[in-house]
């Protein structure tokens, strides 16, 4: 009872803050999202679908609204690419055999949170700069756990069950670095470093922002905690994307005067903690280029090719390596299954959603241009470029639309990026005085 009360607050609570404004919905999400792997650890039972519960209550608060928006240039065609991505998994659920419950977490792996993407491309300049100050809060808090497990260990937050026992799984075996991932509220150490990874473009954006003003102090320590927490967790992919980040932002050419020697103070205080401790040097296993050879060729290779002919419509939309609750394990069998993000759209969504998918990818990327006089240039380039390389990157992996909340985050920033501001002038049209210009012509 106590694991139902629980997901019945969080949609509660994001629907009335939903229901209040945009932002505020989107936040207390992501504060649920934040905290779903420590809850889900020491709560049993419903708590699974505890940020589910959460997302269903902002999309019951703001869906129909979002839907409805047609004040931004761009926001029409990402309708139809959000409803094609629907859409074709949908028709899937009830036309391909398998069990009713495991096609359901499939269906909801593929699609629950692709309306995010229409969701971030109403986000205006405000909602963006209050979201990315939640976020840099919700790092620093998740930083305050990574530094007690780094120190105490896991157990005292995670004790060891069916839930969490991929956490006690993913440990640091690599030589040297014998320790355990640093998950900090999260489901695994995975989730907490692409989620740092991801927030960073919005939280530098609004760190180099004119109103920042006694967030500044606030901003620069979050930079600080998610740099830092990437390394804590251990997770090589995040720490690549991280490392093109920093580049981004160092040679960007946007800090002047206190901002950049503030950077350079977090790169010199996180290079020297990083440097003091081997367990927060996993990174350098990237120096094997054997191992990262291997690596891609197990997850890039011609058996690829031959899933598409094997199964061109899909096996089933859970069949190609979605993550099943361990309560349905006994009703899923995985016969074969590749860790490449593409691989697991073949098997479960068939020719036509991969050729949906990479379609979509190219208009991301092809569609991201920014104006240099948008006060969140910095931040939009690099949202691009974090999702760009994620995409990449999901050749090596699996997990891309269901890592919480780290899936959403990603969603909200390419609707965020893939869509214009209104003009002035559209704004207007879009307002009173189009009506009394109607009425002028007439």
């Amino acid at each position: 009872m106590i694991s139902v009360a629980i997901c019945m607050a969080a949609f509660a609570v994001a629907y009335w803050l939903g229901r209040r404004s945009l932002w505020q919905g989107i936040a207390a999400v992501l504060a649920v999202g934040y905290s779903y792997g420590i809850v889900r650890a020491n709560v049993a039972g419903a708590t699974h679908l505890l940020f589910d519960a959460s997302v269903a209550g902002l999309f019951a608060a703001q869906l129909w609204k979002v839907l409805n928006a047609t004040d931004r240039p761009g926001l029409y065609v990402l309708k139809c690419w959000t409803l094609a991505l629907i859409t074709w998994p949908t028709v899937l659920f009830f036309f391909l055999p398998g069990d009713v419950l495991v096609e359901l977490v499939g269906w909801r792996a593929n699609v629950f949170v692709l309306p995010f993407l229409l969701i971030g491309a109403q986000l205006d300049d405000d909602a963006v700069y209050n979201i990315a100050v939640v976020m840099a809060i919700l790092n620093l808090m998740a930083g305050v756990f990574a530094a007690l497990e780094f120190i105490f260990g896991l157990r005292m937050f995670f004790p060891y069950s069916e839930v969490t026992d991929m956490i006690y799984q993913s440990r640091l075996n690599d030589t040297e670095f014998i320790g355990m991932r640093i998950p900090a509220t999260f489901v695994n150490a995975h989730a907490y470093a692409g989620t740092l990874v991801m927030t960073l473009p919005l939280i530098f954006g609004a760190w180099i922002q004119p109103r920042a003003g006694w967030h500044k102090h606030m901003l620069t320590a979050a930079l600080g905690a998610s740099l830092l927490g990437v390394f804590m967790a251990g997770a090589r992919t995040p720490m690549i994307v991280l490392a093109a980040l920093i580049v981004l932002v160092t040679l960007s050419g946007r800090l002047r005067g206190y901002a950049w020697l503030s950077w350079a103070g977090v790169i010199v205080v996180v290079g020297w903690i990083v440097s003091n401790d081997a367990r927060l040097q996993r990174f350098v296993t990237l120096q094997d280029t054997q191992f990262l050879t291997e690596r891609w060729s197990s997850s890039v290779n011609r058996d690829f090719f031959d899933l598409m002919g094997a199964y061109p419509f899909g096996r089933g939309l859970a069949g190609g390596g979605t993550s099943i609750p361990y309560f349905l394990q006994d009703r899923f069998v995985a016969n074969f299954v590749m860790e490449n993000e593409f691989a697991r759209i073949v098997l479960e969504q068939g020719i036509p959603g991969l050729f949906l998918w990479v379609l979509f990818i190219v208009w991301v990327i092809a569609k991201g241009q920014v104006s240099k006089s948008d006060p969140w240039y910095l931040s939009r380039r690099l949202v691009l470029a974090t999702a760009a390389l994620y995409f990449l990157f999901a050749l090596t992996g699996i997990g891309l639309l269901t890592s919480v909340p780290q899936s959403m985050v990603l969603l909200l920033g390419v609707g965020w990026t893939s869509v214009r501001k209104p003009t002035a002038a559209r704004q207007l049209l879009g307002g009173r005085l189009r009506r009394p210009q109607l009425a002028a012509r007439a």
